[in-house]
């Protein structure tokens, strides 16, 4: 017997009449950290609550009273435990013993409070829908009362919830729908989808109809088919339905006897659903012809591309595109696309207004080619300029040379050491040298030494001399990526571009400034065309960093912002000799384009692009 207790996982003892514990088993060791040495001869009480008296409804005395059964629930140790007593009565029907067990309930009592919280949320839920919700068996013929309705229910066919509760579908519905919903045709289907779908009348309390759309599903309470029906008011619908009609007319109007061309395309297929008479006079095919095409049998692009693009328009991600389009007669005409998305009989069409911009883009262009020949005839200045300070400066390191060189010869002649002058014509020389290393710099001639690179770390590994180099009223801010973009070109010459940008932006302050650079890609439609250098860069790739150095110095006049890459082109605001013109140049040599944007008294701002690379390139 005594084993058996000690199998036990409850707490189990056997107490006298006066609740002293005569025995216990092995879990009561266990719960209260105590031997059953220490256990055994003490009042219940003393060892489960730790108290001199009993607790009140202390199922031990309520056993001793009332002869029978008692329990009661205590949280002991941060857990739960059911104590369940029973009295054991001796031959005058009184209490001479009681079996006292001590059961761990703390993972029912959770699983408890769980499955009540989630059926609070369910019925908050259930309570919450906007639509009317209404639960009751399937007959094969006839209908049942409900067994559940939500709140939403009440509210919107204006009974009590008991109301609603002795009333079935039948009540409800209108009668001349009520046959037609009761067939067991019908129901069968139900049972065999578990799901269907359609509309009625139904009736509220004040005898008022109104149109519902009724999904009912199919689900299994105590193996009994059951129909939970969501019912939702569609009188706001077929209000909108008959506008709609009304309006349909009136939109078909508006679209086919509209000067623009239109067309309504199926993003999903690229099918031409309708196009209206502007789109059968510009494009020389009838609209029903149109109306039989795919639009990339009009649009050049192909049809995969065109998809991607119509899918961008259908999520509203781009709305304006410009295409070239196919006409009857085989001819190309560049045309302005605005697509929006609109939605017919449940499905997203694309709405697309076509305007012909060939004479626009035509004409553009001229005015580009023209632009272009205007600045390499403004260049032809700048060679002047750059020719005769070259002269200049060639000439001057000449001099030097050939006088250090006379020096020396009659240094020999009068047997001295010619070493002193010797040295500065060899320094004379370097300085030459570099001069003729920044035209080819400036040129975009300098393309070795190319590979594969981190731009954003190569900038960052510039940062530390550069402001060491910087007087000490400037202030560099920098915003660059924890890794990347990678780029394509030349260590020393991003480095040296870096430098020369920011010398420049330090130069705008007479005291103080801040100088902010940062680092981004972009695509390449949004690299500015305005004081863009060279002005006849055409970009090559789809994706581009772009390094930008600001300031809120002194700025650059208007008039002189095409000139400030010119070789040794200076004014008293502006111009460092080379180092714009060698900027410049590392951007032609690095596959790139500069481009300013400044107002004098304002600061300035120096971008510079270079694509995107993710391979290694050879050259």
């Amino acid at each position: 017997m005594y084993s058996v207790l000690n199998a036990m996982k409850s707490v189990v003892w056997i107490i006298d009449k006066d609740h002293c514990i005569l025995k216990s088993n092995k879990a009561a060791e266990r719960l209260f950290n105590q031997s059953n040495l220490e256990i055994i001869g003490k009042k219940c009480w003393k060892i489960v609550h730790g108290t001199d008296q009993p607790i009140k409804d202390c199922p031990v005395l309520k056993a001793g009273q009332s002869l029978q059964q008692e329990s009661i629930e205590l949280q002991i140790n941060e857990r739960w435990f059911e104590i369940v007593v029973d009295p054991i009565l001796n031959s005058k029907g009184k209490p001479s013993k009681y079996i006292h067990i001590i059961t761990d309930i703390t993972n029912f009592k959770l699983a408890k409070a769980e499955l009540f919280e989630k059926s609070e949320r369910i019925k908050t839920f259930f309570n919450s829908i906007n639509d009317a919700i209404f639960i009751h068996p399937l007959k094969q013929e006839g209908f049942e009362s409900f067994v559940e309705v939500n709140d939403m229910a009440c509210k919107r066919y204006g009974y009590t919830y008991d109301e609603l509760m002795n009333l079935s579908a039948l009540d409800i519905t209108v009668k001349s729908d009520v046959n037609g919903h009761a067939k067991p045709s019908h129901r069968e289907k139900l049972l065999e989808k578990g799901q269907l779908v359609f509309e009625t009348f139904h009736i509220k309390k004040s005898g008022a109809t109104f149109p519902v759309e009724i999904n009912s599903n199919i689900f299994y309470q105590n193996e009994k088919p059951h129909i939970l029906a969501v019912v939702r008011d569609i009188t706001d619908r077929k209000n909108a339905e008959k506008v709609l009609r009304k309006s349909e007319q009136a939109f078909r109007n508006l679209f086919d006897h509209h000067a623009a061309v239109k067309l309504i395309i199926d993003p999903d297929t690229g099918r031409i659903i309708a196009a209206n008479k502007a789109a059968e006079d510009f494009y020389g095919w009838s609209c029903i012809t149109l109306e039989q095409m795919n639009i990339d049998q009009i649009n050049t692009k192909s049809l995969d591309e065109i998809k991607k693009l119509m899918r961008n328009a259908k999520n509203q991600e781009r709305i304006h595109f410009n295409f070239q389009h196919r006409l009857a007669d085989g001819s190309l005409r560049d045309v302005e696309v605005f697509s929006s998305s609109v939605e017919m009989n449940g499905h997203k069409y694309l709405y697309s207004i076509i305007h012909d911009i060939t004479e626009q883009k035509k004409a553009k262009k001229d005015m580009e080619e023209l632009r272009i020949q205007n600045w390499h005839l403004k260049k032809q200045e700048s060679l002047s300029r750059m020719a005769g300070a070259i002269a200049h400066h060639f000439n001057n390191h000449l001099m030097a040379i050939m006088g250090n060189l006379e020096l020396s010869l009659r240094l020999i002649k009068l047997g001295k050491s010619p070493l002193e002058n010797v040295i500065k014509s060899m320094q004379v020389s370097k300085k030459a040298a570099k001069i003729s290393g920044l035209m080819l710099t400036y040129l975009g001639q300098h393309t070795s030494g190319k590979m594969q690179m981190d731009i954003g770390k190569v900038c960052s590994m510039t940062m530390p001399l550069l402001r060491t180099s910087l007087p000490g009223n400037i202030v560099l801010e920098t915003d660059f990526p924890a890794q990347g973009p990678m780029i394509y070109g030349n260590e020393n010459q991003i480095q040296q571009l870096v430098t020369n940008l920011v010398t420049n932006a330090a130069e705008s302050y007479q005291k103080k400034g801040t100088i902010y650079l940062s680092l981004k890609t972009v695509l390449a439609d949004e690299i500015p065309k305005k004081h863009r250098v060279p002005v006849d860069w055409i970009p090559d790739h789809n994706e581009y960093v772009c390094l930008e150095v600001a300031d809120s110095g002194c700025g650059i006049e208007e008039q002189h912002i095409e000139k400030i890459f010119d070789p040794f082109f200076s004014t008293k605001a502006t111009g460092r000799g080379l180092d714009l013109s060698v900027v410049l140049g590392i951007a032609q040599a690095n596959n790139g384009v500069i481009t300013v944007k400044s107002k004098c008294g304002e600061g300035s701002t120096f971008r510079f692009f270079t694509p995107v690379e993710t391979t290694l390139n050879c050259v």
